[in-house]
């Protein structure tokens, strides 16, 4: 998944990997990318959040949503419905979530239950 390195510190690059990595192990410790960064990035933010998004193809939260979502599907399968699935996922309400599982997925929660469970 690593992409272009281009001219970044080894600091830098550690920084991005440690954040990747706690997004993965973690989704949603943080609520927001700003909250993240301030516990677990050294470096300078800018060229931080810079390097993820040239290493990684997406920004700091782009990637924080894009996990939560798949985490999301464990919820839904577990049965969970959508209205607390939104909020463990700190969307507003239940069609905040379902607009953004479709971005990301190209499919409603309820069409993915459907097929998929």
């Amino acid at each position: 998944m690593l992409r272009n390195l281009k001219p970044y510190s080894k600091y830098v690059l550690d920084a991005v990997k440690s954040i990747k990595e706690h997004i993965d192990a973690n989704p949603f410790q943080y609520k927001t990318a700003s909250a993240l960064l301030e516990h677990v990035s050294g470096p300078n933010r800018s060229a931080v959040e810079k390097a993820f998004r040239d290493v990684y193809g997406a920004g700091i939260k782009e990637y924080q949503v894009r996990q939560r979502l798949e985490a999301s599907k464990q919820f839904l399968e577990s049965g969970m419905t959508k209205k607390q699935v939104a909020a463990k996922c700190y969307y507003s309400g239940q069609a905040a979530y379902c607009r953004a599982f479709k971005k990301e997925f190209n499919i409603t929660p309820t069409e993915w239950l459907n097929i998929y469970c």
